[in-house]
């Protein structure tokens, strides 16, 4: 008889699979049932990403529930002695230009930072809340967070123990009055893709592919 599953291995850290087991254990489920869950998770969430794309905004997916993308990942991050910090960027764009600015003060947890762009740590889930008031503190502006972009652990934090989760979020403005403000000292609206000749850390795959679609066609 044709075997109607397939068998796949994984290698993963002894503190990773330490954790894994506990939660397997709590909630009772096979590690079968688990990692079905979490695969479940992800491929739900890549659904919903490409549910929806607006007619005026570049081919990029949309993600309406944000929690539903980090659920498997605080899952498993649940019995962690990592400190997990979640922080919102707001890709802010006019035309095909996006606004960065300079800060101020080294970041405390990734110190080599320069320009950046708008944001700052997500003191809940309410993500769309949170930017705006974190965007109004940091360029006077009041914004509308349009979709998600991405998401990721950075990876230049450099701290054991702290782990930062980047949310990168397309934003529109609706009015106030650019001013500089928050952790920021200066402001600037640059072409799409020359965030690169500012930024002085990197920047995920996903959000490199948004700029060059906004410089391409860009956004009003």
């Amino acid at each position: 008889m044709t075997r109607i599953s397939k068998v796949v291995g994984v290698s993963l850290p002894p503190t990773i699979y330490k954790q894994l087991e506990k939660i397997i254990n709590k909630k009772h489920k096979t590690r079968s049932e688990f990692y079905r869950e979490m695969i479940d998770v992800y491929l739900n969430s890549l659904e919903e990403k490409n549910a929806n794309y607006g007619v005026n905004q570049p081919n990029y997916p949309v993600e309406t529930d944000l929690a539903k993308i980090l659920k498997a990942y605080w899952i498993t991050k649940s019995n962690s002695p990592l400190q997990i910090i979640t922080i919102g960027l707001g890709v802010i764009v006019d035309g095909n230009k996006v606004l960065i600015g300079a800060r101020g003060n080294k970041d405390k947890w990734v110190t080599n930072l320069t320009w950046v762009f708008p944001g700052g740590k997500m003191n809940s889930l309410d993500f769309d809340a949170e930017l705006r008031k974190e965007v109004k503190e940091e360029t006077g502006l009041d914004v509308k967070v349009n979709s998600i972009i991405a998401s990721r652990t950075h990876p230049d934090s450099g701290f054991k123990t702290v782990e930062i989760v980047a949310l990168y979020f397309y934003c529109s403005v609706k009015g106030g009055t650019i001013k500089p403000g928050g952790d920021l000292k200066k402001l600037k609206w640059v072409k799409a893709t020359d965030v690169f000749k500012y930024f002085t850390t990197s920047t995920c795959d996903d959000v490199t592919k948004f700029l060059m679609a906004i410089e391409k066609s860009g956004v009003n």
